[in-house]
This record gives C-alpha cells, structure tokens and sequence, in this order.
C-alpha cells in the first residue's frame, strides 16, 4: 500500500508540476521570442547598424535557448510522470 504513494508523491506529482511550469514559462517566453524575432527582422530590413542588428540576434538568441531549455523540462517531467504511472501499472498487474 505505501509503494503506490511513493510512487505518486515522488514521481507523478512532480513531473505533473514540472510539466505544468515549463510549459507556462515556455508560452511566455515563445511571446518574447516572437517579438525579439520582429525586432531583429525589422532592423535587418531597415538596413540598421551591424552593432544593433547584432545586439537584437543576441536577444533573440536568448530567448531561443531558454525556450529549449522549458521544452527539455517540459519532456523531463513528462517522463518522470510517465515512469511513476508505469510503475503504478505494472504494480496494480504484479498484485
């Protein structure tokens, strides 16, 4: 009776919450991206200095790694959620 609370508690809650968060901090930061990204399109077709247009790639580039770096949280959790819930399958046959 405790390994499936174990279970539960240790696995598919966190990955559940980590899934959760990644995911909402990701949908913020696609925002950021995708006005980062008009920035630096609209500097590269108004022909602007190399420095400004090299500072807006930077910050684009930014906000493409955190957005990988949420989307690689989010497949963690994932994957802590779906071991906790494959344990708790296999368990409930083993029984």
């Amino acid at each position: 009776m405790l390994r499936p609370i174990a279970l539960i508690v240790l696995l598919v809650v966190p990955g559940v919450i980590v899934v959760v968060l990644c995911t909402q901090y990701a949908q913020k930061d696609w925002a950021q991206l995708q006005a980062a990204y008009q920035h630096f399109r609209a500097l590269a077709e108004a022909n602007a200095s190399v420095r400004a247009i090299i500072v807006a790639e930077a910050a684009q580039n930014a906000h493409r790694i955190n957005l990988f770096a949420e989307g690689t949280g989010m497949l963690l959790g994932a994957l802590l959620a779906g071991l906790g819930i494959h344990g708790l399958c296999t368990m409930a046959i083993e029984e």
